[in-house]
């Protein structure tokens, strides 16, 4: 437990006694190495520590773009683009894809991404461990119900040759429960007495497996009637009526106040909704709940149809019939990566495929080429963006990158980056858009990635995840099994493997859900690496320690991706009482409106944060100025 493991252990994600990837200098000083082989100092996805949204990248936004500090006189690089786009995540790609299919493929782009990678969320997790290279998800996981999807984001699925159907076939979601492996329910010594992992086979029905909770008798009764409840709570109301009373209620007091449930039952529940809101069940409106399937309402004989105020999730979920995991070996970061070889043709050798491009090798020294259509540029903080002229004519654009100061212009300008930073940024916006660009706050979220040796402690457990219970972390996890374009993921125990640890800070108890994403931001940035490390070993130890797990020697790397400004904000009945209004009146449509030259894009303008709101807000940014 007390071993470190440091950057003289580790290169990378790379044993150094197993051997390291050569790198080669490329122009501009980036170092590169081949996927498939192994990252560089110049290979963001190969990085450990924490990435996402690091220091250096905070430290310039805050300073300059929120703190007022003055960066200094901005060289003119004398570059004019036809559109500059501010933010390199899949929105922000996007835009530029959109763009040059309405202008023409010779229009000449600039995008500015502040972060060491792009794809912003859409990051990827690159780990080489025993000559096997394991990849993961560092930020946006699946590509969810394309059922439900406009033709916008459907489009540029067909245009970047993203098969659904085949995307489907090469992820094994059953793989695991193929094994026999089950989940672990982990209960901590320091509020429950003692380390307790209550495993749950794969066939065992779940009233045995709570009798066996360490919890009390009435604890245990209040959770089975939660499960298979019958009552109707709400007699005499009309459907609508049920649905209205559900908005205006949390799912925490409706599991309180109607079905009966006492506080010590509530922690079988509390973080049920984290992985989606960001916060726990006290701050989650009731009917929300109902509609992502959490148990308790089966009396209420609700009809399956969204109602005015519920929650754009909750009405997705109730609106598809798609039932498939559409999940790429790194999550969303395919997607990203599809764009980039389209736009910037060099970075990846050959045209790619959905399937080529997982383990095609990426060339980051030409993204940015003088003289390239189309110029990626890392690194690289926007700080001012502001018409020459009025509202009309060129728009200068400033950045930061490496310390100091430049500026650029463009014909057309697309925010593709939060909206509460274009607020700041933008000057001369009306007053009223830049309330509204500030009135939702980022989710903040942790994705851990722990690369092992092997996972044999987690079959002799006989699990393939752990649901902790008031510890640190949310979720622990095997990684999703998959076999897409030539990668296939761990198929014997003895082979190395990608754990999943996920965190949604929050402070429960304030009552207003963005007051909680602040707070939840504060706790996070104060979080060393130090701290993750120590939080992640104390939990794989004490959960499967038993089962013949040393965190010394099992643990081979670790990857915290950090994204203090995660999620794009999402309205709910409880905390948002304008969700209740006309679409128009609602402050993320307000946020979106064009000013002059300059449009909003990124998922914040739909106020939703999936991919396929961040790819139709690019598209709408667009169609505002050409």
């Amino acid at each position: 437990m007390k071993r470190g493991i440091t950057r003289r252990d580790l290169l990378n994600g790379m044993l150094v006694g197993a051997g390291a990837a050569a790198l080669t200098a490329l122009p501009g000083g980036v170092a590169h190495a081949d996927a498939r082989h192994g990252g560089g100092a110049g290979y963001p996805p190969g990085s450990n520590g924490i990435v996402g949204q690091t220091d250096a990248a905070r430290t310039v936004g805050h300073a300059v773009t929120f703190g007022g500090a003055d960066p200094g006189r901005a060289r003119d690089l004398g570059e004019h683009y036809d559109l500059v786009v501010v933010g390199g995540g899949v929105s922000g790609l996007a835009a530029a894809h959109f763009y040059r299919k309405a202008t023409g493929p010779r229009a000449r782009i600039l995008i500015l991404e502040a972060l060491a990678d792009f794809g912003g969320h859409q990051h990827r997790n690159e780990f080489h461990v025993r000559g096997r290279t394991l990849l993961s998800n560092g930020g946006m996981v699946n590509l969810d119900s394309p059922d439900t999807w406009n033709s916008p984001s459907l489009n540029l699925m067909d245009d970047l040759g993203i098969d659904f159907a085949k995307l489907a076939e090469g992820v094994d979601t059953g793989y695991y429960t193929g094994r026999g492996l089950g989940t672990g329910y982990f209960f901590p010594e320091e509020s429950f007495g003692a380390d307790r992992l209550v495993t749950r086979a794969t066939t065992e029905p779940l009233d045995a497996l709570v009798k066996r909770l360490p919890l009390s008798d009435a604890a245990r009764a209040d959770i089975l009637k939660v499960e298979s409840t019958t009552q109707d709570y709400f007699p005499g109301l009309s459907d609508s009526e049920k649905k209205q009373r559900l908005a205006r209620i949390s799912y925490a007091d409706y599991l309180r106040r109607y079905v009966g449930v006492g506080e010590e039952a509530l922690v079988f529940y509390q973080r049920r909704t984290h992985g989606l809101w960001g916060v726990g069940i006290e701050a989650v409106p009731a009917g929300d709940c109902w509609g992502i399937g959490l148990p308790g309402f089966a009396g209420l004989e609700l009809d399956p149809v969204p109602y005015n105020g519920i929650g754009r999730t909750p009405a997705m979920s109730l609106t598809t019939k798609d039932e498939e995991l559409y999940y790429f070996p790194d999550g969303g970061a395919t997607v990203s990566r599809l764009l980039v070889s389209r736009l910037v043709p060099g970075v990846f050798q050959g045209r790619q495929t959905m399937d080529s491009v997982i383990l095609a090798g990426a060339d980051y020294g030409r993204l940015d080429r003088a003289g390239a259509d189309v110029r990626i540029r890392l690194n690289a903080m926007a700080t001012d963006v502001r018409h020459r002229r009025g509202t009309r004519g060129p728009v200068d654009v400033s950045y930061v990158s490496g310390g100091k100061a430049y500026r650029v212009s463009g014909t057309h300008v697309i925010m593709a980056c939060w909206n509460s930073v274009s607020s700041y940024i933008v000057p001369g916006l009306p007053a009223a858009q830049v309330e509204a660009m500030r009135y939702g706050v980022k989710v903040p979220l942790v994705y851990a990635r722990v690369a092992l040796k092997d996972w044999r402690s987690w079959e002799r457990a006989g699990i393939s995840r752990i649901t902790p219970y008031n510890t640190f972390w949310d979720s622990c996890s095997l990684t999703t099994a998959t076999n897409q374009g030539g990668y296939e993921s761990a198929r014997s125990s003895d082979q190395p493997i990608v754990v999943t640890l996920s965190k949604t800070p929050n402070e429960p108890g304030l009552p207003i859900t963005r007051d909680q994403h602040r707070a939840g931001r504060r706790h996070l940035l104060e979080t060393s690496f130090g701290d993750f490390e120590r939080e992640i070993r104390d939990l794989m130890q004490r959960a499967l320690g038993p089962s013949g797990f040393r965190a010394s020697r099992d643990i081979m790397a670790i990857t915290v991706n950090r994204w203090s400004h995660g999620y794009a904000y999402e309205y709910n009945s409880i905390a948002d009482p304008v969700i209740f209004k006309p679409l128009d009146q609602q402050p993320f449509v307000r946020a979106r409106r064009p000013f002059g030259n300059i449009a909003i894009a990124n998922s914040d303008a739909g106020a939703f944060g999936y991919t396929h709101a961040a790819i139709d807000e690019a598209n709408r940014a667009v169609s505002e100025l050409t």
